[in-house]
């Protein structure tokens, strides 16, 4: 009997830590959406779309990994994480290549990931990749502004 009253106990507080985790996921999610509308303001925003985080190249090896919200408007990327809150800012002409490699800083998903390579602000060339559901289209987006033309129309959104 004092078993099943302990299980009892144990399950009831991995519920309640579960909804507590959920809610405070739910929060930093509403907080990276209104965050994200103030990074872009003025600008065109073609896409917006959930990822996961696989780090910055200057940064090394020993950086948060994690999920956040990456955006591209017609200035370049912007990207807001959930844990730690980290914003990184990619102007378009700052881009020098975008490739889509399984691995980056020896993490691994074994999904192909999208990675920017750049100038960061003090001319020194760095990194960023992202876990992305839709990496063609982000492919294709970066390339096409890069190249000065429009990108092609968000998954969602229907053709004209």
């Amino acid at each position: 009997m004092i078993v099943l009253f302990v299980l009892l106990v144990v399950l009831v507080d991995i519920v309640i830590t579960m909804a507590f985790l959920t809610r405070w996921i739910k929060s930093l999610r509403v907080e990276a959406v209104e965050r994200m509308k103030e990074m872009t303001e003025g600008e065109t925003v073609y896409h917006v779309e959930d990822c996961n985080f696989f780090g910055r190249a200057s940064k090394g090896y020993w950086q948060w990994r994690g999920n956040g919200l990456l955006a591209l408007t017609d200035r370049g990327l912007r990207f807001r994480q959930l844990v730690p809150r980290t914003e990184i800012s990619i102007p378009i002409g700052a881009i020098s290549s975008v490739s889509d490699p399984s691995s980056f800083l020896g993490k691994s998903r074994m999904k192909k990931l999208l990675r920017v390579d750049f100038q960061g602000e003090g001319g020194e060339e760095d990194a960023c990749a992202w876990l992305l559901p839709s990496l063609e289209w982000w492919k294709e987006a970066l390339e096409a502004l890069r190249s000065g033309k429009e990108p092609p129309a968000a998954l969602w959104e229907s053709g004209p």
